[in-house]
């Protein structure tokens, strides 16, 4: 005997199929993790012996369009990547932002922080000591 299936089944179907996916990719985060700003961009964080590796996918952004900056215990992340297209009813623009704001637990050697971009990914190297420290606002050069 066939069981009946209303129309709306799939919809809990799919929510179901969603929240396990969720699970499994939060699976096994930790408290250093759970820091990154969840907003544009993917953000991931592995601490190391000498501190924390901060990687965020950035596809479609020049290095100049990205603003790096550590301020007050916190990596901050901005860029705005604007397109215009000319079209017979005329132009039309298009934006993207990303704003990230990734805590960063710890002393952090600010004057040793090094960023790289390529192929769409900014990878930071941020160092940290074990004994406190001044931290002062700086901008961070991206090579």
């Amino acid at each position: 005997m066939a069981t009946r299936r209303y129309p709306f089944d799939m919809f809990d179907e799919m929510e179901r199929f969603v929240e396990q996916m969720r699970r499994s990719m939060y699976e096994g985060v930790d408290d250093v993790r759970s820091m990154a700003g969840m907003g544009d961009a993917h953000v991931s964080i592995e601490e190391g012996d000498e501190g924390y590796a901060v990687v965020v996918d950035m596809p479609g952004f020049e290095k100049d369009e990205i603003d790096l900056r550590f301020d007050e215990g916190h990596l901050l992340v901005e860029a705005v990547h604007e397109v215009t297209h000319e079209s017979p009813v005329g132009s039309l623009s298009r934006s993207r932002h990303v704003h990230e704001r990734v805590s960063v637990p710890g002393d952090v050697v600010v004057d040793d922080i090094e960023a790289t971009y390529r192929n769409g990914v900014l990878e930071i190297v941020v160092p940290t000591l074990d004994s406190p420290g001044e931290d002062d606002g700086n901008r961070i050069d991206i090579e």
